[in-house]
This record gives structure tokens, C-alpha cells and sequence, in this order.
């Protein structure tokens, strides 16, 4: 049998390969297959490493999401007290005024609270979603539109100043339309 000669497996030809000279999948090395079935890249002494790295970003990342969240609720606590001790010295301004004054602060809070409630959510499922960053950009605009109206109805604005005002209403307007769109189709593909 020394004189028969080993015969080479068949190889795929050249046209059949993917692009970029890389074997065909049955062409992978062992480690190579199990990375790409588990949809992890790299050698197993590379997913080794990488998973013992893991754990200390996870928690790096833990820990910073607490430090913003506490850091977030300390402004939120700021805010809505800054809010509430400005009553008196804005009800020299009028009633209207110190109504808006007061609904802008709140929805300042509210954008905050939603912030911090999206720590939270990720803190506890360790999943983020796009639906909250959707809800404070919509508060942002509703925030944006008080603010001009109460602006509108009590500033006499003229000329350029009111074109500019009505165009920042039309503008935050079809932004809320959108962005409540996208919100309405992020809900519908996540199921809530």
C-alpha cells in the first residue's frame, strides 16, 4: 500500500469560494464553525478572553449607569424644587406667567424622571429600548411649544419675531408628529 498515493480532498473550485479568498463554510476550522454557529467571533482563546473581560465591563457599566441615575435624580430633586420656590417671585409677572413658568419646570422634571426610569429599566433587565428617548423627545417639544405659546399670547410680538415663533410652533409640531410615529411603529415591532 506505500505505493498508492493519498489522495487530497476535493476542493471547491475558485468561482465557488466566497469573495475575499475565505474557504466555504464546510471549509472552517472546528473553533471557527462553533463561533460562527453561536454567532461569536474569534478564536476560542479569544472568546476566552473576551469573556473573562466581561464580567468587569458589566460591572463598570453598572456602575456608571448608578452613579448617572443618582447624579440624575439629585437635578430631577433641584429642579422641582427650584420650581417650586420660584411660585412667589414669578407671581409678580402675572398668573399666566407664572403658570408656564411652573409647566415648563414640571416638564423639565418629567424629562428627567423618564431618563432615570430608563436607567433603571436598564440596571434591572439589562435591555434598552428606543421608546423612552421617543417619550422625553416628544415632552421636549410639548416643553418647547408652552414655552412660545405663553410667549405668543404674552408678548405682543411683531414682524420677524412672530414669523420666527410661528415657524418653532409648525416645526415642533411636525416633529411631535414624527417622532409620535416612530414611537407607534417601535411599539408595534416590541410588542407593547
Amino acid at each position: 500500500m506505500p505505493d498508492e498515493q493519498r489522495e487530497d480532498p476535493p476542493r471547491e473550485p475558485e468561482e465557488l469560494q466566497p469573495e475575499g479568498g475565505k474557504p466555504a463554510k464546510g471549509a472552517l476550522s472546528v473553533a471557527d464553525a462553533v463561533a460562527e454557529e453561536e454567532g461569536t467571533p474569534g478564536t476560542r482563546q479569544q472568546q476566552y478572553f473576551v469573556g473573562r473581560l466581561e464580567p468587569f465591563f458589566d460591572g463598570a457599566t453598572l456602575l456608571l449607569y448608578g452613579a448617572v441615575g443618582l447624579l440624575l435624580i439629585v437635578v430631577a430633586l433641584a429642579a422641582l424644587a427650584y420650581a417650586l420656590f420660584s411660585i412667589p417671585r414669578n407671581l409678580a409677572d402675572g398668573v399666566p406667567t407664572t403658570l408656564t413658568n411652573l409647566l415648563s419646570e414640571l416638564l423639565l422634571v418629567l424629562i428627567l424622571v423618564e431618563i432615570i426610569r430608563t436607567i433603571m429599566t436598564f440596571i434591572t433587565t439589562r435591555t434598552s429600548s428606543v421608546r423612552p428617548f421617543l417619550t422625553v423627545a416628544i415632552i421636549s417639544s410639548v416643553r418647547r411649544i408652552l414655552s412660545v405659546g405663553a410667549e405668543l399670547s404674552l408678548k405682543d410680538l411683531k414682524g420677524d419675531d412672530f414669523n420666527h415663533a410661528i415657524i418653532e410652533l409648525v416645526v415642533e409640531g411636525g416633529l411631535i408628529l414624527i417622532v409620535a410615529l416612530a414611537l407607534f411603529l417601535v411599539s408595534r415591532r416590541e410588542g407593547g
